[in-house]
């Protein structure tokens, strides 16, 4: 007959080790959730690669936290999605990297918010790409700054929309330019008024573009000064109009410079006011002729001292009589 479960609690790492990998294919949840933690010092990624999925049903923190790293190695997305989330809380970074991609497929958000922050030290970008978009929803901000800048790389729209806004706080400039820019499709305004202005600095126009104009709504003045000009390139309109009016603070000559002349169609008279003067030097022709006539309104005369003479091309009668006198 078959081995009682609770005989489970003799075993030592010793006699684990010992045990042929095939031999663990006899394992069910019980006997796992019998044995002594410290057993599982003895496992190896043959016997994990053997072993039931559902036997992973009686795993701990403490078996995890005393499993071989590259025991991981032997892991699947059957065998992750039958273990409890708490189980988690036993990963650190090592055993992370040694996890196979696909195992990733098997994570939930109860496993992910288990997991100890610097377990995320050990993701990279196929593993993310693996991951089920509401493992996300687990996502903290420690584990978002302890994550590898590259793993953003296998990040996409659904992800980003499932992830946290508060989690945002973890990012940083490195890990925004490692994103696929249709990643950005997933962010919105509370996302974005979450992250820190400098990880605004791995912006381009591509991922501007990609991203949902209500989201410019979670902008401010110090996050618009740390984008690089060429990012302005993927402005439009519709997200001029969703920024606040005090983000336009943080403008300057080249991001004005960089932006399509479109985008001034989203430019009301706050925003406008809100402009440093000097701002207006990136000013043209084409510009000035998209803005609204009721934004010159905004006008004052260092910004008018700062404009090229050549912008003045794209002014009429009904932005003319909007401007302030002085």
């Amino acid at each position: 007959s078959a081995m009682p479960a609770d005989a489970m609690g003799g075993m030592d790492a010793d006699m684990m080790e010992a045990m042929p990998p095939h031999a663990v294919q006899g394992m069910d949840a019980d006997m796992m959730s019998a044995m002594p933690a410290d057993a599982m010092g003895g496992m190896d990624a043959p016997m994990m690669a053997n072993m039931p999925a559902d036997a992973m049903g009686g795993m701990d923190a403490d078996m995890m936290s005393a499993m071989p790293a590259d025991a991981m190695g032997g892991m699947d997305a059957d065998m992750m999605e039958a273990m409890p989330a708490d189980a988690m809380g036993g990963m650190d970074a090592d055993m992370m990297e040694a996890c196979p991609c696909g195992a990733m497929q098997g994570m939930d958000a109860d496993m992910m918010s288990a997991m100890p922050a610097d377990a995320m030290g050990g993701m990279d970008a196929p593993m993310m790409a693996n991951m089920p978009p509401e493992g996300m929803q687990g996502m903290t901000a420690d584990m978002m700054e302890a994550m590898p800048a590259d793993a953003m790389g296998g990040m996409d729209a659904s992800m980003m929309l499932a992830t946290p806004a508060d989690a945002m706080s973890g990012m940083d400039a490195d890990m925004m330019s490692a994103m696929p820019a249709d990643a950005m499709g997933g962010m919105d305004a509370d996302m974005m008024s979450a992250m820190p202005a400098d990880a605004m600095g791995g912006m381009d126009a591509d991922m501007m573009s990609a991203m949902p104009a209500d989201a410019m709504g979670g902008m401010d003045a110090g996050m618009m000064s740390s984008m690089p000009a060429d990012a302005m390139g993927g402005m439009d309109a519709d997200m001029m109009s969703a920024c606040p009016a005090d983000a336009m603070g943080g403008m300057d000559a080249g991001m004005m410079a960089n932006m399509p002349a479109g985008a001034m169609g989203g430019m009301d008279q706050p925003m406008m006011e809100a402009m440093p003067a000097d701002a207006m030097g990136g000013m043209d022709a084409d510009m000035m002729s998209a803005m609204p006539a009721d934004a010159m309104g905004g006008m004052d005369a260092g910004m008018m001292a700062s404009m090229p003479a050549g912008a003045m091309g794209g002014m009429d009668q009904p932005m003319m009589e909007a401007m302030p006198a002085d």
